[in-house]
């Protein structure tokens, strides 16, 4: 009774200091009930009608009691009984309501929490011709409904986590018991478990937290926002990371050709999936090397193009009081400013402004002398190539190394830049993914993943990713 008493007292003055709790009190029988929620996080009609409504309809003689109202009145499905006085606190941040009958030691805690969010709608990211078109939302349970409605299988394990001293956001890692790797399982549950920050309000967060090395460029967990995408990697033996409060999932393992791997590629015929990934993979080395390809030639190497077009050259340059290192850097500078401008404004002006700006820029870059009309169509070219990739975040890395191959290649030619090119190739295949490979199936070799890759057929694909060492290794 004493400690009860305490305990009230301590709520009561916590929401006078702001705290935020509401107390509400009833009187049964002579009994008294307190309920304790937080306003802005409670279902008020949960609460009046599931809790509230029935403990004052309770008509009978019997003496009122923790258990009996934990089995016979309260209408909820997730509640229980708890004595931690220490933890009523950290229930009620969460959501819940607790009850308490000042006799008794135990009280009760009833998710009653509400949270606002947004209906499934189609993915903004991950946008598809064909497939299907819902997409993970900020809500985690949403998000889990959405991979148990495709993935009925018993096997299918959720293991959930809270991380961050003050948000405390709950994380859930989901994998297939007998398909995935316990290896990379227990690597996965280990850095989570690692994570000591006082919050996470992102899956990006997350991501950070489980890379090798804080400073590594390349992206080691892929993103997820349709989940079919993300089912079709749990049925390949990989994990699935989801995040409170996140509308976008992570994906590990993940080696480097798989950044360029889309969901659609899988519903479509074979030919075309085919030729989506030789597209997809010119596209990348094009975005990589056409900038430092052309300051080797214009600069260093301008005898390996036909007389007739080095002439041609030389007279749209003449103008040009830049060498082509330094043209080369405004204009690439120029294009990822109009990309950055382009996402940051309101959606209904941004491609308008991008487009408009690009042509408008260019043109008078040219006219006026200060680029070559050749470089404008390089850069043009460039950027629109970095759009193909199905992941963003892949792209992000090489945004970042083509202004290092500009660089090396401005100062030392067409060996700078094989030699650029070089230390990129050695640091990819130097890279794991929690112990995968990165370069996997290319290094270490396994042609029959290759063709399953580039094939994107389910009915080739007889075995999963070799590189994955998944306890079961055949689907069909």
């Amino acid at each position: 009774m004493k400690n009860n008493n305490r305990l009230i007292n301590k709520i009561k003055e916590l929401r006078e200091e702001n705290f935020g709790v509401s107390v509400r009190k009833l009187s049964i029988f002579n009994e008294e009930v307190f309920i304790l929620y937080i306003p802005e996080l409670t279902d008020r009609g949960v609460l009046s009608d599931n809790i509230i409504k029935p403990i004052l309809q309770y008509g009978k003689e019997q003496m009122l009691t923790i258990d009996k109202i934990l089995l016979s009145i309260v209408y909820l499905d997730d509640i229980f009984s708890d004595d931690d006085e220490e933890k009523i606190v950290e229930y009620i941040l969460e959501g819940k309501s607790i009850i308490i009958l000042l006799k008794e030691a135990k009280y009760i805690v009833a998710n009653t929490l509400k949270v606002e969010q947004r209906k499934v709608q189609t993915p903004e990211i991950e946008t598809t011709l064909r497939g299907p078109k819902d997409a993970f939302t900020e809500n985690l349970d949403t998000n889990l409904s959405l991979v148990r409605y495709r993935i009925k299988d018993p096997s299918l394990r959720i293991d959930k986590s809270i991380i961050g001293k003050r948000t405390k956001t709950n994380t859930a890692v989901i994998y297939i018991k007998d398909i995935a790797n316990p290896k990379y399982v227990n690597e996965v549950k280990k850095r989570i478990q690692k994570i000591s920050v006082d919050g996470i309000l992102e899956s990006g967060y997350v991501q950070k937290f489980l890379l090798n090395n804080t400073f590594d460029l390349f992206p080691q967990a892929g993103i997820v926002e349709r989940s079919d995408t993300a089912c079709a990697n749990l049925l390949e033996g990989k994990i699935c990371i989801l995040v409170e409060g996140s509308s976008l999932g992570l994906i590990v393992p993940k080696t480097f050709i798989e950044f360029l791997d889309t969901g659609e590629d899988h519903y479509n015929n074979l030919y075309l999936a085919i030729f989506s990934k030789i597209l997809t993979a010119l596209a990348l080395c094009i975005t990589l090397t056409v900038s430092a390809l052309y300051i080797a030639v214009v600069s260093f190497h301008t005898d390996i193009l036909p007389p007739q077009y080095i002439l041609s050259l030389a007279i749209a340059r003449k103008t040009v009081p830049f060498n082509a290192l330094i043209e080369t850097l405004v204009m690439e500078f120029i294009a990822e400013i109009l990309r950055e401008a382009s996402i940051r404004l309101p959606q209904q002006i941004g491609p308008a402004i991008g487009i408009v700006g690009a042509i408008v820029i260019g043109q008078a870059a040219v006219a006026a002398g200060l680029v070559s009309p050749l470089l404008v169509i390089i850069v043009s070219l460039s950027m629109m190539c970095s759009f193909v990739a199905a992941d963003y975040t892949i792209i992000s890395s090489i945004r970042i190394l083509k202004f290092f191959l500009i660089f090396i290649t401005g100062i030392f030619g067409l060996f700078g830049f094989v030699m650029g090119f070089t230390v990129i190739m050695i640091n990819l295949c130097a890279q794991t993914s929690f112990g995968v490979p990165y370069s996997a199936p290319l290094a270490p070799f396994h042609f029959k993943d290759i063709i399953n890759y580039i094939f994107s057929d389910i009915t080739l694909a007889k075995m999963r990713p070799k590189f994955l060492h998944t306890k079961d290794k055949t689907r069909q």
